[in-house]
Parts: structure tokens; sequence; C-alpha cells
């Protein structure tokens, strides 16, 4: 299958949203974020299109859902990974939301993760990870941003 990633910002118990927007604003993230996203595809739910608000600049913006009669200015819209471009010069990040990091989890090879060292209340959480599929390849130091403490860590299927 194509070139297929998750890039996903969790908390210690795994949450990822609340009432559909982020539980927290780290710039250092959407900075790491935008740098290995930006000149890639980005693929998302219909919600998570809605949170953003616009289709991401300087890359291709896709929205998995089923509603065959959706339109979006400026974004792809597919009822399956399989309709993304088999095109290995760029890459493609599932940015969210929970079913659809769910959904595309058995066909990514790689998850590069913001570790939110807290535990946070939300209602979307990231799946569990299977500890025999992905093996932590490389994690960095703990960061903090005001009262927030965080790390990146880059998990690879096994």
């Amino acid at each position: 299958m194509m070139n297929l990633s998750i890039i996903v910002a969790m908390s210690l118990n795994r949450v990822i949203g609340v009432k559909n927007s982020l539980p927290w604003h780290i710039s250092t993230d959407l900075k790491h974020f935008k740098q290995i996203t930006t000149g890639h595809r980005v693929v998302m739910g219909r919600k998570t299109y809605e949170s953003i608000g616009k289709a991401l600049p300087n890359r291709d913006n896709y929205v998995l859902t089923r509603n065959k009669n959706l339109k979006i200015k400026d974004v792809f819209m597919i009822s399956s990974l399989s309709e993304l471009p088999d095109d290995s010069s760029k890459k493609s990040f599932i940015i969210g939301g929970g079913e659809i990091y769910k959904q595309s989890l058995d066909f990514c090879s790689e998850i590069i993760v913001t570790k939110i060292h807290h535990v946070i209340e939300g209602d979307t959480y990231f799946p569990e990870l299977n500890n025999e599929a992905w093996l932590k390849v490389e994690e960095s130091e703990i960061f903090q941003e005001k009262d927030v403490r965080f790390s990146f860590i880059i998990y690879k299927k096994r």
C-alpha cells in the first residue's frame, strides 16, 4: 500500500480531543506538525476538517467521508484509504479523528506521537496500541511549554 503514517497528539490516557477540538494549545507541537506534513497529503475525517475550518495550506487535503454529496473547496473527498493516489513522492498523514485513526491503524507503517505527559479529560481517544505490532524507534527529551510537558515519539510497524 501507499506510504501512510499517523500523526497524533495524545495525553497519557490517550485523549486526543474534547468537544471536537484539541484540549491543549502547544505552539511547538503545531510547528512540529506543520514541518512534518507540509508538502504531503493530510487525511482526516469530516469532523476533524470542521474543527480546523479550512484546508491546510501547502498540503493536499483529503476528507474521508461516507457522504458522497459532500463538497469542500480545496479538499479531495474519498470514501476509502484505497482512493489515495499511489504516488511515492508524497507521504500521506492520517491526522484524525478518533474513528479515522482506528480505521487506518492497520494500514500505517509509522505513528508520530506528541505525548502530552498529563492525564486530560476528553471525549475522543486514540486506540490502544498493540506493543507486539509497534516498536518505539525514537523518543525526544521532555519539553515544557507553559504548564504542559510533552515529548515526541516515533513508532514503526514491526
